[in-house]
């Protein structure tokens, strides 16, 4: 068996990454809404990468429905946060993997090859919260398999 060192390592040849918070504000309050009613509050392009996703809950729900908060995308509606009640100050994300509290097939990240939205759910209820949706990404766009070896191995 070879061992091949490698040499030119480092960031030549790569696009500089671009990591950003992104966040929106929504007041529920302006809007009548009812349980399973879904808001698209993130709008990603193709080939992002979501790190962290969740919610800060800027002003409790007051309506008295018991209503609650899901967090997740069109493919999951939960994976970043699940049945959250609107309560002020709480910021919630799901567990990553191999936490006990992670649910049976969210992960916590997502990788978006296509277009896509983060979605915020009405769980259960009709709520007036007023809240702060955020993700943490990271654009992968330009590292696919066009991309031509940068490095050299002897």
């Amino acid at each position: 068996m070879a061992t091949y060192s490698v040499s030119g390592v480092g960031t030549s040849g790569h696009p500089t990454p671009t990591v950003k918070v992104i966040s929106q504000v929504v007041d529920f309050s302006s809007t009548t809404n009812v349980a399973n009613d879904v808001f698209q509050v993130l709008s990603l392009p193709a080939n992002t990468l979501v790190l962290y996703a969740g919610l800060d809950i800027l002003t409790a729900d007051s309506a008295g429905n018991s209503g609650t908060l899901s967090l997740g995308d069109g493919d999951d509606v939960d994976c970043f946060v699940s049945a959250s009640t609107a309560t002020a100050g709480i910021e919630t994300t799901r567990a990553r993997a191999g936490d006990s509290s992670k649910g049976t097939t969210s992960i916590g990240y997502r990788y978006c090859a296509a277009a896509e939205t983060i979605d915020l759910v009405v769980a259960t209820g009709a709520i007036n919260a007023k809240v702060r949706v955020f993700a943490v990404t990271a654009d992968c766009d330009g590292h696919g398999d066009g991309e031509a070896q940068v490095v050299t191995y002897a």
